[in-house]
């Protein structure tokens, strides 16, 4: 059974991710009393991203699969520069962090990398945040996520099986953060010293600077503390979306998100731009 796993591990955890976000949107649906109609149209729209993701995530599975082979057989990356590298605590433990620290580094860059984040926005222009928006990810983004991940193996030297550790964990770290689910304030703030939570990750997708540009972590807080990116919003004043497509009749259809990244328009660019400039107050850094 073991082995059976190890060898389908990419199918096994796309079967597990989908059974994972359909339980959550259930019950969002049923604790939250939120209307079907509305929520399905949405679902629906965010799930046809699987369907385009799906043959790029098989075939970059198997690259991962062997550059980890490789790294392992070669003795490649940052693991082997370690002290007991053998050690499971730091061939999984330790290096599980350094992954979690490179997808910071990755999430960094789909913000502040022009091109990046024409694809990225597409996530970001979800209206209202639920489970289904942690599968509404451009096939463009996909393919840039996975060419880093291809980089972080041969940086990190991670082996296969803490490529799996890895991926599990941060697909249901992932899929929370996205629910519609909010912690209360004290277990929030207890958490939120360590891991992201939904109302941190929620803060991410508030639709206007500096706070889209904020909580970039993915499974640990921590990078955002260390790097001045670590913000709060009360749920009140949280606002998802963003602020140059709010009124964007595209961003409710597949084939007019699929086209966002293409869209000649002025808008798209603008929105980056300020980025880089932004004209709002910045918000007041949560107390460390």
């Amino acid at each position: 059974m073991e082995e059976f796993f190890v060898e389908n591990a990419g199918s096994t955890q796309t079967v597990l991710f989908a059974i994972f976000v359909s339980m959550l949107w259930l019950m969002e649906k049923l604790i939250l009393a939120q209307p079907w109609r509305m929520k399905f149209c949405r679902a629906f729209h965010n799930s046809l991203f699987v369907l385009s993701a799906l043959p790029i995530e098989l075939c970059c599975g198997l690259l991962c699969l062997a550059l980890a082979s490789w790294v392992t057989a070669h003795h490649w990356g940052l693991l082997y520069l370690l002290p007991y590298a053998d050690n499971p605590w730091v061939k999984y433990g330790v290096m599980f962090v350094v992954l979690d620290f490179l997808d910071y580094v990755y999430h960094q860059a789909m913000h502040q990398t022009p091109g990046f984040w024409r694809f990225h926005l597409v996530h970001h222009t979800d209206l209202a945040v639920d489970a289904s928006t942690s599968v509404r990810e451009h096939p463009g983004e996909t393919l840039l996520r996975n060419a880093f991940i291809f980089a972080w193996i041969l940086l990190s030297g991670a082996s296969f099986e803490l490529l799996v550790l890895r991926q599990t964990a941060q697909s249901v770290c992932t899929i929370f953060a996205h629910s519609a689910f909010r912690l209360p304030a004290v277990p929030a703030r207890v958490i939120g010293w360590v891991f992201i939570t939904p109302n941190l990750h929620h803060v991410h997708h508030h639709f206007a600077l500096p706070y889209t540009n904020c909580n970039y972590g993915d499974v640990f807080s921590i990078w955002d503390r260390l790097f001045g990116t670590f913000v709060t919003l009360p749920a009140e004043d949280t606002l998802f979306g963003l602020d140059t497509h709010l009124n964007d009749e595209s961003t409710g259809t597949f084939l007019g998100m699929i086209a966002m990244p293409f869209a000649g328009r002025a808008s798209a660019g603008k929105g980056f731009s300020r980025l880089f400039r932004p004209k709002t107050n910045k918000p007041d850094l949560a107390k460390i």
